[in-house]
């Protein structure tokens, strides 16, 4: 493995590390303790690793899945309204946006934007807008 390689892993790992230490701080977990606990280092790094394996394509696909999955759709007369609220989870288990954020390796403004190519267009793939 070559060395800047190394050194984004070890980088990674210091970052999964320390965000588990400090916590999210919110109270979607066990008993409302913070839903960070509920996770090893050793899977945040998995999902997180296998999030980098993918093309940004490919994990835009996976983000608008699970933004269909959390998002709810009230559907009033003929308009539909979607809540703004997300109940996010993780392997069956309530996590908060801060968490998912992470397990993905995603930024906000990024999900914001997936959140609103879902409303959208439901989940189809993003297509840049130099594309005819």
């Amino acid at each position: 493995m070559c060395r800047a390689v190394e050194e984004a892993a070890e980088e990674m790992e210091l970052k999964v590390k320390n965000f588990l230490q400090d916590g999210c701080g919110c109270s979607h977990g066990k008993n409302r303790s913070p839903c960070s606990r509920q996770f090893s280092e050793a899977l945040m790094l998995e999902n997180l690793c296998n999030c980098m394996e993918l093309s940004q394509g490919e994990l835009d696909l996976v983000n608008l899945a699970n933004i269909q999955a959390f998002t709810y759709v009230e559907v009033s007369g003929e308009k539909q309204k979607r809540s703004h609220r997300s109940a996010f989870t993780f392997q069956a288990r309530p996590i908060c946006k801060k968490i998912f954020l992470r397990l993905y390796g995603i930024s906000y403004s990024r999900f914001r934007r997936l959140k609103d190519h879902y409303e959208d267009n439901g989940i189809l793939p993003r297509v840049h807008g130099n594309h005819e």
